[in-house]
């Protein structure tokens, strides 16, 4: 039986990397390429393609979710509008554009990719013309002047790595590594775990198995979930390792979210247990 990631085109491409450090997967396969005859677990890595195999990783709703930004976007600001910066959408920035103007808004597309099509504007006229550009189902988040931003990747509700987005340019409104940066390892001591709490509460809301949420950090300590990505940069052999560990452990074990403890325990109630047995679990 045949355990593979499956992936797009252009998408994913370090995932092989990913896949020599795994005990039981056995390869990559893109989504235009036949698959095996006798799959038994399947990995989505940022696709929504069908495949003929009951036992899947990352459902193709969960992606579709994801990758909605506005329409993601839209489900933390009803379900938990303290993990993201306050939002507007076309229905809604009418009503905002009443009040005086208050503080600068970043509007973005309804789909976007790294750190592309991000606009600042300041003023009503500045917005109009972002909105032209972004099209049908944009969405205008208050502007956050973050001190740090983070990307926090989860497998099953828990973390398995943490990495600090180091910016080509600091004054660049998007911290993106296609455009100059670079993501520094954190380690577990270190893990920023007031951004992890908020960052684990829309992962939940998301229905993805794994993903990385971007979360930025105010100037005053407060987090605030950007987007989750459901086809995560793998580019260190660290988090390529650490990937590989907790889907060897999906293969061993299954899929089910594995619960924190209510206590106060660290980063150990947070890190997933294919990393250490250091980490808390509920009994």
């Amino acid at each position: 039986m045949s355990v593979i990631v499956l992936r797009r085109r252009k998408l994913g491409l370090s995932v092989k990397h990913l896949v020599a450090k795994s005990q039981h997967i056995d390869k990559v396969v893109r989504n235009d390429r036949p698959l095996p005859d006798d799959l038994s677990l399947v990995f989505r890595w940022g696709t929504t393609s069908n495949v003929p195999c009951n036992n899947v990783v990352n459902t193709a709703e969960a992606i579709h979710r994801v990758n909605d930004k506005t329409g993601f976007r839209s489900i933390l600001m009803q379900d938990a509008p303290d993990t993201c910066p306050k939002t507007y959408f076309d229905f809604s920035i009418h009503e905002w554009l009443q009040r005086p103007w208050e503080r600068s808004l970043i509007v973005r597309p309804r789909t976007h990719a790294q750190g592309r099509h991000v606009y600042l504007v300041n003023n009503r006229e500045e917005l109009e013309a972002a909105i032209a550009r972004c099209g049908e189902g944009w969405y205008a988040s208050e502007y956050i002047n973050k001190v740090a931003e983070y990307r926090i990747t989860f497998v099953q509700g828990r973390v398995v790595w943490v990495a600090q987005k180091t910016p080509g340019d600091p004054n660049a409104i998007a911290w993106n590594v296609a455009r100059g940066g670079r993501f520094d390892n954190v380690r577990w001591d270190a893990w920023p775990l007031r951004a992890i709490r908020v960052s684990r509460d829309a992962f939940l809301l998301s229905g993805l198995d794994f993903g990385a949420v971007d979360v930025m950090i105010d100037a005053e300590g407060r987090p605030y979930v950007l987007e989750i990505n459901s086809a995560p940069s793998q580019t260190s052999p660290y988090r390529q390792e650490c990937m590989a560990k907790a889907f060897d452990y999906i293969v061993q074990n299954g899929k089910e979210a594995i619960p924190i403890i209510a206590e106060r325990g660290g980063y150990r109630k947070f890190i997933h247990p294919a990393l250490t047995n250091d980490a808390q679990m509920v009994v």
